[in-house]
């Protein structure tokens, strides 16, 4: 066989150095940087969305703060009311400050349920990130098509692997 010829293996080595640098060169090169570039604007953008998230509920924890002082001068004033009023007087501000921690409450479910959304949207995005751009890198490195959801087991079961 010509391959096995030690007299074909400089030609042979040769050969394989160039049409490596050409590979290299025309495929790899021009690619990897924007595969970067997308992986970094992808990751700004889920660090973005976590930071919104985060004020978000920081924004939560005031209200409840707020919440909290109001219910403790609201609590100081009714006691002061009743014993200065009538029971009609002690009732009416009972309605308000439910009415009042009905409100606040229901803001910070929401706004807690906002951040859950936005964490949640975050790994979405991500994990669909990471799915495409290994099936692509695959896709262009091997020439094999992976299907999404080969990926996606893959990385799952690594993801249990790092896990334990």
């Amino acid at each position: 066989m010509p391959q096995f010829d030690p007299a074909n293996f400089l030609s042979q080595m040769v050969w394989l150095a160039a049409i490596f640098a050409v590979l290299y060169f025309a495929i790899v090169r021009p690619t990897l940087p924007k595969v970067g570039k997308m992986i970094d604007e992808r990751e700004s953008r889920v660090a973005g969305d976590l930071d919104a998230a985060e004020l978000a509920k920081g924004e939560a924890d005031a209200i409840r703060a707020r919440y909290d002082e109001g219910m403790a001068v609201a609590r100081e004033t009714a006691q002061a009311e009743v014993a200065a009023s009538q029971a009609e007087a002690a009732r009416r501000s009972e309605v308000r400050m439910a009415e009042l921690a009905g409100v606040l409450d229901a803001k910070a479910d929401e706004a807690a349920s906002r951040l859950f959304g936005a964490r949640s949207a975050a790994r979405a995005a991500l994990a669909a990130t990471t799915t495409e751009l290994t099936g692509d890198a695959v896709a262009r490195l091997t020439g094999l098509e992976i299907s999404a959801a080969d990926i996606e087991a893959a990385l799952a079961a690594q993801n249990q692997d790092l896990a334990a």
